[in-house]
This record gives structure tokens, sequence and C-alpha cells, in this order.
């Protein structure tokens, strides 16, 4: 019995020691918090174009692209453009291409094209066949959460939150699926994000507040990023009472991570007033410091 012990405590620390060197605490550059919005922004996906922010939310209500006015010491929102898809609305992950924006609807699990100009909007005939579960099989709530696009290969990347997480790699000019697959060695078994950044996929693990590095051609982690020490302090995170660790929207830009967050309506914490003199129930959005790769 003591030897068997002695072997799992020699796997355990090994394990922890791997996943150590990969794990790099990331250094926040600034912090701020949306203001100027009448009633709940739960802020679920974050993109650019040029010097464009914008911003989408994911309740019924929110069937607009947002502008982030960002240049401003306050930072707000305005509309940039308003789409109707016909169907229930849960928009969880917005990306450009061009002159579109790519919307995921977690109430359908279905993948949208909006024109930014006019707002005209199309559904992806997506073929799903392939999939290794189908959709109408998934779990309530567990559906699509993160959405990123490789421009140069024309490849479309989708991420499942959970039970079980995957995600799917589709050719975007014949709407079919290449492949379907989940990474190992992740911080938690969720993904709230995706974004494409200089040939590699960056995922939000937002229950172990990181993010993950993952090559696409081998579909391994090959860095892992935390915010645990900036959006945390002991077990207390930006929002109280909360279950979930809410940051949902994911976007790289000039090597700055920028990271926000879906607070469903919660008041900031007292450790979050404290260190960085916000409050109130809007979200915020965290810069970060994109290490150099290794």
């Amino acid at each position: 019995m003591k030897r068997l012990i002695l072997i799992l405590f020699y796997f355990l620390a090994t394990s922890l020691s791997t996943l150590g060197q990969k794990i790099h605490e990331l250094k926040l550059l600034d912090i701020k918090q949306m203001t100027e919005y009448e009633g709940r922004f739960d802020l679920s996906g974050i993109t650019y174009k040029g010097d464009d922010i914008y911003v989408i939310a994911d309740k019924k209500e929110n069937n607009h692209i947002y502008k982030l006015n960002w240049r401003e010491n306050d930072w707000t929102v305005s509309s940039k453009v308003s789409f109707d898809l016909g169907v229930n609305i849960d928009i969880e992950g917005i990306t450009l291409h061009n002159e579109d924006a790519y919307l995921i609807n977690e109430a359908n699990n279905e993948v949208y094209k909006v024109d930014l100009k006019d707002g005209n909007a199309s559904q992806l005939q997506i073929d799903w066949s392939k999939l290794k579960l189908p959709k109408k099989k998934w779990a309530k709530n567990a559906g699509f959460e993160g959405i990123a696009i490789d421009k140069e290969k024309q490849v479309l990347y989708l991420a499942k939150e959970r039970d079980p997480r995957f995600i799917i790699k589709i050719d975007l000019k014949t709407q079919t699926i290449i492949e379907e697959y989940d990474v190992r060695k992740t911080c938690s078994k969720d993904f709230a994000d995706l974004y494409f950044y200089e040939g590699y996929l960056y995922g939000i693990e937002r229950n172990a507040l990181c993010i993950a590095k993952i090559d696409p051609s081998t579909r391994k982690v090959v860095q892992h990023f935390s915010y645990q020490e900036v959006a945390s302090k002991d077990g207390k995170k930006l929002y109280e009472p909360v279950k979930y660790g809410m940051a949902e929207a994911l976007m790289i830009k000039d090597g700055v991570i920028w990271l926000g967050w879906d607070n469903n309506g919660v008041e900031v914490s007292s450790f979050a007033k404290e260190k960085y003199n916000i409050k109130g129930t809007l979200p915020v959005i965290m810069l970060l410091e994109l290490p150099d790769a290794e």
C-alpha cells in the first residue's frame, strides 16, 4: 500500500511539474469597465477590424453588433448594425472576415454571416452529418461558445463548450467538417471562446481562469496562460457571488490579449472594488500582455 501511494505521488508530482512549466501568469496592462449602458449587458464576444473594435452580448434583445468606443477614458458601446436571424438568439461568439461578421447562435447552434454595412444576415449551410455526437443530443446550454477563422487557409473553428467539449474544424468554402477533436492537458474541461492569432488557436478555459494556446496542426496545447492572479484573490473573483469564471470574450490585437467578462448582471466583488476601483453590474475588459512564444 505504501509503495502504491509513493507511485501515485510520483506521477501526480510529475504531471503537475509538466503542467507548471507551461503555465505563464499574465501581466495586466489595463482594466476597463463599460459605462453609460442602461440595463444589463452580458458581454459574450469581441473582435476587431483596423482600429474598430466590435462586441456582442447574449440576451434576446441584443440583436446588434456593437462598436466599442475604446479611445476615451470611459468605454461605451453603440450599435454598429442590427440584424434579424429569424430565430431566437443567444449570440455567444463573433469573428470578422472580409466585410462580414460571423456569429454563433447557441439557441440553435448554427453559424450566421452578417454584413457589417447593412445587417443582412444568412445562415451558413454547414453539413453537420459528420458530427460524432449529433446536435440533437447536446446538453442544453452546452453548445457553441467560441468561433475563430484562419483567414489564410479559409478554415472556420467552432468550440463546443462542454459535456463534452470539442473543437470543430470546417472548410469555409465548402462548409463541410474537416475534423472534430478535443485537446489534452488543459486547465479545465470547458472552452468559453476561441481566437486565431499568428497561426495558433487560443481558447478561454474560464473555470480555471486560464487561456490555452493550441497548435491546430498537431491539436496540442503548446502554452498555458493564467489570469488567476489579476482576476481573483483568496477565492474571490471580480464578480460575486458567482459559480462560474465568466470570462467569455477573447481577442488578441498587436500582442495584447483583450479578455471580456460576461458577469450575468452580477455586481462587482469587494475585491474588485478595492483593487480596481470598479463598481456596479456592467462588464469589464482586461488588457493582458501576450508573452513571447517559447
